[in-house]
């Protein structure tokens, strides 16, 4: 089915003379973004632990909500070239009125790359007209290889991914298995990496099976196993809080194995200054605000 739009339009954009592209680079994230003139900007956002997604900012949010449609098309200096349709997004009435998932975000960076223009439109918030917002693919290629190296230097998680973490074990046991000392290094790597993590709670628990005596030692043997597994890896013992508690805080039943293996774990926990001006998370962007 072919994608109908009205047919006047509010044009925003930019051409031959007047495109930026900007790049902000770390390791939490990579923002490689175009200013669009009397609209806002249109990003692509690649966060840590995560992956690439599309989205636009509006200084002042112009579309209706509902469904915009997602198109390439040709620059105005390339008027022969075929229109491609990607689709439909969703529009929010928010600052961050649209995002794109990974797969057509990488698809319209592609399609930067070969000199078309990804275009997303939509009809107006007041009115009958459409809003039209199109991403100029001029000097896109000079500025790719930045974000490529942005991308390449990205942490393996980020911090929400890591704030609450589980460690799972074998029933009876406190060996750490691949998938945990995986787990447990790329923990490592962000703590080494982000200075304002003050403390770190390692909490050992386990299943129901076999006396409270015994599992409170377990889960103390559990706790114990992580703890030193970050101390190895270099993180500072004073900032590690070490507890254990047995089969007192179940999270599933222990009527089943299901809920018993979920049971068997070790939680971490961090803390984080939340309020330092240099804080390159500040950076992130609010897909929520209004």
């Amino acid at each position: 089915m072919s994608i109908s739009v009205p047919a006047r339009s509010a044009d925003f954009g930019t051409g031959l003379t007047d495109t930026e592209w900007r790049i902000e680079a770390n390791i939490y994230f990579c923002r490689f973004y175009q200013p669009i003139p009397q609209y806002g900007l249109a990003v692509f956002f690649h966060q840590a632990g995560e992956t690439l997604e599309f989205y636009l900012e509006s200084t002042r949010n112009l579309m209706a909500e509902g469904q915009a449609a997602l198109t390439v098309e040709a620059p105005a200096w390339r008027s022969s070239a075929l229109t491609t349709e990607l689709g439909y997004v969703n529009v929010r009435d928010r600052q961050i009125p649209i995002r794109v998932e990974t797969a057509r975000a990488g698809r319209m960076m592609d399609e930067l790359g070969l000199g078309m223009a990804p275009t997303l439109t939509r009809k107006a918030k007041f009115g009958d007209d459409r809003v039209r917002v199109q991403i100029s693919p001029v000097d896109f290629k000079a500025y790719y290889n930045d974000y490529l190296a942005c991308q390449a230097g990205l942490l393996p998680v980020n911090f929400e991914q890591i704030r609450q973490s589980t460690v799972r074990f074998d029933g009876g046991g406190d060996g750490l298995d691949a998938r945990a000392r995986s787990q447990l290094d790329d923990i490592v790597t962000y703590l080494k990496a982000d200075p304002l993590i003050t403390a770190i709670y390692v909490d050992g628990h386990s299943d129901s099976v076999g006396t409270r005596y015994d599992n409170r030692r377990l889960s103390e043997r559990r706790a114990y196993r992580v703890t030193d597994y970050l101390v190895n890896a270099g993180i500072d013992a004073a900032m590690i809080l070490t507890r254990y508690h047995g089969e007192r805080y179940p999270i599933a039943s222990n009527e089943t194995a299901a809920g018993r293996a979920q049971n068997r774990r070790v939680t971490l926990q961090f803390d984080r200054i939340d309020d330092d001006p240099e804080d390159p998370l500040a950076g992130l962007p609010d897909f929520e605000a209004r």
